[in-house]
């Protein structure tokens, strides 16, 4: 099998996204367990000046279905960051792991030949190449709200480990 970005991308982000959803199911068991309130643990934060924890969950599916939409050369769906509860995350992380699943993956692979642009917030946008968008900019992102949710989680004091966070890993 040669190496494309269907066959990439989309099993990476199932993976993390199903990782993500593992964080979920062990975050609300511990809060059950010890009798912490959910929005405890969902606005609690490494530093005061990084965002809690419902926004990291929220981010890993926003860049996910954005970069799949990108490089698929679709519109790139909205979901509102409006989840206040575990339960309504897990609802998140299904509807973007059903919509990258649905993505063409001629089109995806297309994708790398393609500049892509990402929008600021400031109303400017940055152009990157389709390989430096994947692997510069996406990529990146990605992981680091991961990472960021694994470890607001094990600074609260849940038992996770390194399998927790990569998740099932296809065959």
């Amino acid at each position: 099998m040669s190496l494309t970005v269907s066959n990439v991308i989309k099993p990476v982000i199932q993976q993390y996204l199903g990782s993500l959803s593992h964080l979920l199911n062990e975050a609300k068991a511990f809060c059950e367990e010890k009798g912490i309130e959910e929005q405890a643990l969902l606005q609690d934060r490494l530093a005061p000046d990084m965002h809690p924890l419902i926004w990291q969950f929220q981010m890993v599916s926003e860049f996910s279905a954005r970069c799949a939409a990108r490089l698929a050369d679709v519109a790139i769906p909205e979901y509102p960051f409006e989840e206040n509860s575990f339960d309504e995350l897990q609802q998140r992380i299904q509807k973007i792991q059903d919509f990258v699943s649905t993505l063409d993956n001629e089109a995806l692979d297309a994708g790398l030949q393609r500049n892509q642009q990402v929008p600021l917030p400031s109303g400017d946008k940055l152009e990157f190449r389709g390989p430096i968008y994947l692997s510069h900019f996406f990529m990146p992102n990605f992981f680091f709200h991961i990472t960021t949710a694994y470890n607001i989680l094990r600074k609260n004091g849940l038992a996770l480990g390194k399998l927790d966070f990569i998740g099932q890993m296809p065959q």
